[in-house]
This record gives structure tokens, C-alpha cells and sequence, in this order.
């Protein structure tokens, strides 16, 4: 519990509910329009992210990827073996196209 011992567990609980539904409403309700312009989230943010150099900025996407990147991976490795298999198997490059393109 955050919010003073004074204000009463129902209150509290009802605008934990209101915000949980005003949360599902889409992005054109007057209340998200409104938050956005006075908080300004998104221009502080680009303006921030701006800021940073490379290795900070990969500093702070780092952990948003980490816990999947094995899986990131593995995948880019058998995507990358199932292309290299059809330009194999349909002879689409290689040596023998550079032959054709150079007579």
C-alpha cells in the first residue's frame, strides 16, 4: 500500500479499478489524449534516446533481449541454413550464375 492509511481499502480499490479499465480504452480516449500532452512521455523520450550513444543505447536494450536471445539465435540459425539449402538445391547464385552473367 502506497496511498495514506487515511484514505479507506474501497476507494483505493475503486480507483485501482477505474484505471484498469481506463487502461483498456484505445488510445483516442480524451483521458490517454490528455495524459500524453501534459506528460509529454514520448518527446522527453525521443529526445533522451536521442542523446545516447551506440553502446548505450544497446546497454539499455540489452536485457529487454537477453532472456531470449538463444532463442533469437537458434532461429536466425535455421533460417539462415533453410535459405542457404533452397539457393543450393535451385542453384539460384553461386558460381554458375556468376559464370553466365561474366560470358
Amino acid at each position: 500500500r502506497v496511498v495514506p492509511f487515511v484514505v479507506p481499502d474501497s476507494v483505493v480499490a475503486a480507483a485501482c479499478g477505474g484505471l484498469r479499465q481506463l487502461a483498456l480504452q484505445p488510445a483516442s480516449h480524451p483521458a490517454h489524449e490528455y495524459m500524453a500532452r501534459k506528460l509529454a512521455i514520448e518527446g522527453s523520450l525521443s529526445c533522451r534516446l536521442k542523446r545516447l550513444s551506440p553502446s548505450e543505447f544497446e546497454n539499455l536494450l540489452h536485457p529487454v533481449f537477453q532472456e531470449d536471445e538463444i532463442v533469437l539465435i537458434v532461429v536466425g540459425g535455421i533460417l539462415g541454413f533453410i535459405t542457404g539449402m533452397m539457393q543450393y538445391k535451385l542453384n539460384f547464385g553461386g558460381p554458375t550464375l556468376f559464370r553466365r552473367a561474366l560470358g
